[in-house]
């Protein structure tokens, strides 16, 4: 069937490059890097994007200078060893017909390194909150160093056969740092807003050649709208969006996790639209969307980045119109989380992203019987990696709903979209798979389906600290998710700070007229979170009324009071007035199913939060390569075949 998405599957033009169509794969950090240059699986997953038919892959901020390095896996534009290293990718990407830009990009005093830290430069020494630099005035002699920087590399990226360059002058990097009055406090030429952007892209088009020019700005900054009128005629596209790398709010909207809504930079293209072609990007996942912003001329192309993370294939289906098919971004920002921790990209969702070189992809052989206990992550993981390979899957869930803590978790407003979109993808994942719901799954359920190989994903309990605390009412934060929060309460809720549970509750318990006191036993709220979700959840509880009373570990109770220690300073307790107590204090393994299989004779994996409890990224990846695992040893136990048998 022909898609429908008559815009979005529309040819582009970007000065001398024409795109296939309108989705492109903007910049993001891979932390494929090994001595500041590609390694073979950032060449591997560059080349899944453009075979599943991406019309424009903008490969990650590069620095132009050693000094402009935002991180230790930040590629190095400005080194001849680049040149072969372009050569290669494009390689692999450009004969599936998808054109290849490089960003181009100066961290300015914005550097992301442990000790010992490099030295941080700006346009003017004004210290930085997020990643605390304090940099130092640059030189007018440096300055035009760094002009000469941005050259060099577009002139090394046109030799290694890219398609274009996109200098990035957004998130409040050099660039943007010295479009912005309040950190370019310079007294000599470089002190015009617009006099450094307007040198590098001069440069950069002089060195270019051939190739496509374009500037990245952030939309919801007056400074980058107040310079887009210069850039006329000096461009060949502008592309913006959201977000300041330098503050905790700022950050968390360059890559925006839900509740932030989808197409979030849809209100902020108007002042970017000057005849030049714009690419908009910023929670921008779904393809009929995407074709709808074109529509409406809120941009000529969409980035949709974390949404071809999750399904490279994405461009492919849509324009065959099987947008059932795609498996949809939830939004959990597993992709980001291993950007900052320094670990090569991932998704949460597909555990083939970030693993294209390395995860096996023999077909697997069907015609086998697995048994999936637990309707988890994990568990849907597994049941959804066997049923692809064509074999017989049948998924026990003692409850009601599949889904296990995500399912859960939907009520609240941070996961409520994660949930309906993980379960969505799920739904068509599964639709081959027996689903047996209000099953309890013991060696008498398991054994009668005469299964070759059973994974266990049972899942995980909250914790019980066995504290006593009187006459205080208790409850445990997963009930009160599960049930009816109660209303016009004063409630304590003890959060451990280890996951999201305590703070999703304390929102939904806000929400409800509750006045609510979080007491947090971790050095910050939400301590294990990852920043851009952490940062969130604060503004949103800060805003809802919420108290948060740092560093207290509860002691006990009673008379309608809990009594807390310090957890620095233990010697130091307070007492806080409580109608209702909510515990938030992790989870434990629910684990005793599998030792009595494996006892029993059948072939067992575990996947998720039954080996230890972690998060859904774990429980995703451990469910789809134990289902490989257990059907590979399946098919090769030729020593003991089962007799022939009707399934039940």
């Amino acid at each position: 069937m022909p898609s429908p998405l008559s815009h979005l599957f529309s040819p582009l033009a970007l000065g001398p490059v024409e795109l296939q169509n309108r989705i492109v794969s903007t910049a993001h950090q891979t932390t494929m890097v090994h001595e500041s240059l590609p390694t073979d699986d950032f060449v591997a997953y560059h080349e899944g994007r453009a075979r599943g038919g991406v019309g424009l892959i903008v490969l990650e901020a590069t620095a132009v200078t050693a000094a402009g390095t935002l991180t230790s896996h930040t590629l190095a534009g400005y080194r001849p060893e680049i040149v072969p290293a372009w050569e290669r990718v494009a390689a692999a990407v450009q004969p599936h017909g998808t054109k290849l830009f490089v960003q181009l990009l100066h961290s300015g005093r914005e550097v992301i390194a442990s000790s010992p830290r490099p030295p941080a430069v700006a346009p003017s020494p004004v210290p930085s909150q997020r990643f605390h630099g304090e940099p130092r005035a640059l030189r007018a002699d440096e300055i035009e160093a760094i002009v000469a920087g941005f050259a060099r590399a577009a002139e090394l990226a046109a030799k290694g056969g890219l398609d274009g360059v996109e200098i990035s002058a957004a998130h409040n990097y050099l660039v943007a740092q010295f479009l912005d009055r309040e950190l370019n406090r310079r007294d000599d030429e470089w002190g015009s807003p617009s006099r450094f952007l307007l040198a590098v892209v001069k440069a950069v088009r002089d060195a270019a050649g051939r190739l496509a020019i374009g500037v990245r700005l952030t939309a919801d900054s007056e400074a980058s709208q107040a310079v887009v009128g210069e850039l006329a005629g000096l461009v060949d596209y502008l592309h913006v969006a959201l977000g300041d790398s330098s503050t905790y709010l700022g950050s968390a909207e360059i890559v925006p996790p839900p509740p932030m809504p989808e197409n979030a930079i849809a209100p902020h293209t108007a002042p970017f639209k000057n005849g030049i072609p714009l690419i908009a990007t910023s929670r921008i996942v779904d393809p009929a969307a995407a074709d709808g912003l074109i529509a409406e001329s809120r941009a000529a192309a969409v980035g949709m980045t974390r949404a071809l993370i999750t399904d490279p294939d994405l461009p492919r289906k849509a324009r065959e119109g099987r947008l059932g098919e795609v498996l949809r971004c939830i939004g959990c920002n597993a992709c980001i989380a291993h950007y900052h921790a320094e670990t090569p990209i991932a998704c949460a969702q597909n555990p083939r992203t970030g693993r294209e070189r390395t995860f096996d992809e023999e077909e697997q052989e069907g015609g086998r019987r697995l048994a999936v206990v637990g309707g988890g992550p994990a568990g849907l993981a597994a049941a959804a990696e066997a049923a692809r390979a064509g074999n017989d899957v049948v998924l026990l869930e003692r409850s009601l709903h599949l889904g296990g803590q995500m399912a859960l978790a939907a009520a609240a407003p941070a996961h409520a979209e994660v949930a309906r979109s993980l379960l969505r993808n799920y739904e068509r994942l599964l639709a081959e798979v027996d689903i047996r719901l209000e099953t309890d799954a013991g060696i008498e359920t398991v054994q009668p389906l005469e299964p070759d190989a059973v994974v266990v994903a049972t899942g995980a309990a909250p914790d019980d600290p066995r504290l006593d605390f009187g006459d205080v009412e208790v409850e445990r934060a997963w009930d009160v998710l599960a049930g009816s929060p109660p209303e016009g309460k004063r409630v304590v809720l003890c959060d451990w700070g280890g996951d999201a549970t305590g703070l999703d509750c304390a929102e939904v318990l806000a929400e409800r007229g509750n006045t609510v006191t979080v007491a947090v036993a971790s050095a910050t709220a939400g301590e294990a979170l990852h920043q851009y979700a952490r940062n969130l959840y604060l503004q949103r509880l800060y805003r809802g009324g919420v108290e948060i009373r740092h560093h207290l570990q509860p002691l006990g109770g009673a008379n309608g009071r809990v009594r807390f220690a310090n957890v620095f300073a233990p010697d130091l307790t307070e007492e806080l007035e409580a109608d209702l107590l909510v515990l938030a204090f992790g989870r434990v393994p629910v684990a005793d199913l599998a030792p009595q299989l494996t006892a029993a004779g059948l072939a067992v994996e575990q996947a998720g939060d039954c080996l230890s409890p972690r998060g859904l990224e774990e429980a995703i990846l451990e469910g789809t390569l134990a289902a490989r695992r257990v059907l590979q040893r399946a098919a090769v136990d030729l020593e003991h075949p089962k007799p022939s048998r009707s399934h039940p």
